[in-house]
């Protein structure tokens, strides 16, 4: 697949390398690696798992279906058995494999993640968010999925029920549709988090974000390069702007991994010269 690429030299410029980026409606996911192509956890579990293409819904269903059977073990919120997206961002919250790619409505918090444990460049991709719904909904009304005109508006209750007829039942029509669930957990509203949902998982995300038409043109999709050598000085400016692991992961497993990234104290050789 061809990705406009930009290199930015200065990582305080990020933002001039999206057209429009605080007001086009753009979503923002970092990756420590510039290499890295769009995955979900799920096509990264089926890759482990050798399970081949044609039966990978049967897979996504078997760990859905499980995850749901001990969920309630273990929590005493239990979401609505028709809330599919709740569900499934339940799921990714707690590092289970699921056909969701998290975003932010946030390039610096993107950022951040694509900063914290690079080893390497590390990338944003920015995804014009109205685009890619827009040219999904083109798909999935031409492949006769019903109700499509819902799932255009903000979320209300009882909107996730379509999900499953829209995503998760045949006929499945690649696609990239923004996607939230309309009770947001903490970890979402925190990190201005939302999601892709691919509409066909016997394919790579990147296959279904192919589908779009447009997807090559940087007005509606590009992946910003950033140096690995301006890591230090963004994780400094991203502290000073209140963006950390223990901002973004309130408590002390946050706070702790946040020694290991950037700490001021730590990183700074005046505090302990």
């Amino acid at each position: 697949m061809d990705v406009q690429t930009v290199r930015i030299d200065d990582w305080r410029q990020i933002w001039r390398a999206v057209p429009d980026y605080s007001g086009g409606g753009w979503l923002y996911r970092g990756q420590r690696s510039a290499t890295w192509n769009l995955m979900t956890s799920v096509e990264r579990s089926c890759e482990r798992r050798e399970v081949r293409p044609e039966h990978r819904r049967e897979h996504e269903d078997a760990l859905f279906r499980e995850f749901r059977r001990s969920y309630h073990q273990y929590a005493t919120h239990v979401p609505d058995p028709r809330a599919v997206v709740e569900w499934l961002s339940v799921m990714q919250h707690h590092g289970a494999p699921t056909r969701l790619l998290d975003f932010n409505y946030s390039i610096y918090i993107a950022s951040y993640f694509a900063l914290e444990k690079a080893e390497e460049d590390c990338a944003v991709w920015a995804v014009r968010g109205p685009w890619a719904l827009q040219e999904s909904a083109k798909l999935l009304r031409a492949a006769g999925k019903p109700n499509v005109e819902r799932m255009e508006r903000p979320p209300i209750e009882g909107d996730e029920e379509i999900v499953q007829t829209l995503f998760l039942n045949e006929p499945f029509v690649a696609a990239a549709w923004p996607i939230n669930a309309f009770n947001l957990n903490q970890r979402l509203r925190i990190q201005q988090g939302a999601f892709l949902i691919p509409g066909d998982i016997s394919k790579p995300f990147m296959t279904n974000l192919e589908a779009l038409a447009g997807h090559d043109s940087k007005d509606n999709l590009v992946k910003i390069i950033i140096p690995h050598g301006e890591r230090r000085l963004a994780l400094r400016n991203l502290f000073q702007m209140g963006i950390s692991r223990t901002s973004l992961f309130p408590g002390l497993d946050g706070f702790s991994d946040s020694l290991s990234i950037y700490h001021p104290v730590v990183d700074d050789p005046t505090k302990w010269a």
